[in-house]
C-alpha cells in the first residue's frame, strides 16, 4: 500500500512534533461541530462558504462566535470579498 505524497508529508509533519498531534484532533472536532450549526437558509450556507474559501483558520474563529455575533461577522465578511 502506497501513502500519497501530501499524506505522507504531513504524517511526517506531525510526527516530528507529536505535542501538536492533541490541539489537531481537538481543532479538526471543532470544525466539525461547527459546521452543523450553520443555519440552513441558503445565504447563510453562500456566506459561510465564501468564508472558508478566504481563510478556514478565520472562519474557525468567528464560528465560535454566539449565535447572532456569528451571523452578522459572516455576512459583513461575505461583502468584504
Amino acid at each position: 500500500m502506497e501513502i500519497c505524497e501530501p499524506v505522507a508529508v504531513s504524517l511526517r509533519a506531525i510526527l516530528k512534533h507529536p505535542n501538536n498531534l492533541y490541539p489537531l484532533l481537538k481543532l479538526k472536532l471543532a470544525a466539525r461541530s461547527i459546521e452543523k450549526q450553520i443555519p440552513p437558509q441558503p445565504h447563510w450556507g453562500f456566506c459561510y462558504t465564501m468564508l472558508h474559501k478566504v481563510s478556514r483558520s478565520f472562519a474557525l474563529v468567528i464560528q465560535q462566535l454566539g449565535t447572532e455575533l456569528r451571523d452578522a461577522v459572516s455576512f459583513f465578511c461575505s461583502f468584504c470579498l
